[in-house]
């Protein structure tokens, strides 16, 4: 929390509250996650300076002020609120402007907050390096196939690897690839042409599908929404499909959920990914 279609809508909401409104204070309460490229700058330099836009990068967040920039990086746990009055143990940043309040929360301090300069844009890791906006016009077809032409990589990683996809977390490569039908662990190499293709409307079309089920469902900005998943977390559960106990694996480190029947791993398997009995938690 959040991924991309979450980031699409907070940037919706956030947005027409927040632009124009000028800064009256600005309260670390949580240094563990800030990260002053250029050092804080003092509070009569920031103090009246209005938002202009917001824009999301990939993951991140830019909030771009007369004279200086803020980009969050949320990764896992950060949580957005405007209640003024939100004062749970995990706040981290607070953002008072002549209007609405901005509050930043990480109950696990992964994410980042950076403030700097728009020059100094590259210096925050990762940032300048994304790849293809996925919801972007530039993200087509061709340059999807061009991209994973000569991966060799597992499926989950390739589309998780933010320097060629800008960007798909967990939950949202898990649901790509049951839309898709793709086991998790295949290696691009080994998808035929239709499969990429199908990978690729997959992408479209579940990313697509989920920001108009989030926007509709107008949920609280620190409320993180899932229940519109259909393999994600839910191990042991029926698939959605066609019944078969979801499984889960780990791919490099991260937990993958998946139907074996509706997403058949390819040739011979060490683990018997296929069967539909439920084996001991295997890695």
């Amino acid at each position: 929390m959040p991924e991309l279609p979450d980031l699409v809508i907070l940037r919706e909401r956030l947005l027409p509250e927040l632009l124009g409104k000028k800064i009256r204070s600005i309260e670390i309460l949580d240094p563990i996650v800030v990260r002053n490229l250029t050092g804080m700058p003092p509070e009569d330099s920031y103090k009246d300076l209005p938002l202009l836009s917001l824009e999301r990068r990939g993951p991140f967040l830019n909030f771009t002020f007369e004279k200086m920039n803020m980009v969050i990086h949320p990764m896992l746990s950060g949580r957005f609120s405007m209640d003024p009055k939100y004062k749970k143990k995990d706040l981290c940043v607070r953002i008072a402007t002549e209007g609405p309040v901005l509050n930043y929360a990480d109950d696990t301090r992964m994410g980042k907050v950076y403030f700097l300069k728009n020059e100094e844009l590259d210096q925050i890791p990762k940032y300048k390096e994304q790849g293809v906006d996925i919801l972007s016009g530039e993200f087509t077809l061709s340059v999807f196939l061009k991209t994973i032409e000569k991966s060799r990589q597992q499926i989950r990683a390739f589309l998780m690897d933010q320097s060629k996809l800008s960007a798909l977390g967990n939950a949202y490569a898990d649901e790509v690839l049951f839309a898709a039908k793709i086991h998790p662990k295949t290696p691009c190499n080994r998808l035929s042409p239709g499969e990429k293709s199908g990978v690729y409307e997959s992408i479209r079309k579940v990313l697509t599908d989920s920001i108009e089920y989030i926007r509709a469902k107008n949920a609280p900005l620190d409320v993180k929404v899932r229940d519109h998943v259909k393999v994600r977390n839910r191990k042991n559960e029926p698939c959605p499909d066609c019944g078969t106990t979801i499984r889960r694996a780990n791919v490099l480190g991260y937990d993958s959920f998946f139907c074996p029947v509706c997403q058949p791993a390819k040739g011979e398997q060490f683990i018997p990914w296929n069967s539909q009995e439920n084996p001991p938690e295997v890695n």
